[in-house]
């Protein structure tokens, strides 16, 4: 997958940003954009004839934190000599 070198007008669906654009430059499918501390996953891109621009659209990654899980001691078994 190469990397396209034009700049992307990106529709963005859901989240805080919902039905506003942002501009990336050089977005591809699959790729993850952060839009003031939000987090889109490109979902489309298209190109837009006889200009040097595409249009995109992006759904909304809702961020899950990792919770550290604790780690439960193990007991101390001693063998008898």
């Amino acid at each position: 997958m190469t990397r396209n070198t034009a700049s992307v007008t990106v529709k963005l669906v859901g989240g805080p940003l919902n039905g506003k654009s942002a501009v990336s430059y050089g977005a591809v499918v699959g790729s993850l954009i952060d839009v003031n501390r939000s987090k889109y996953r490109v979902t489309k891109v298209d190109s837009i004839p006889g200009w040097n621009e595409q249009i995109a659209s992006a759904t909304f990654v809702d961020h899950v934190p990792m919770v550290a899980k604790p780690i439960a001691p193990k007991p101390l078994v001693v063998k008898p000599k």
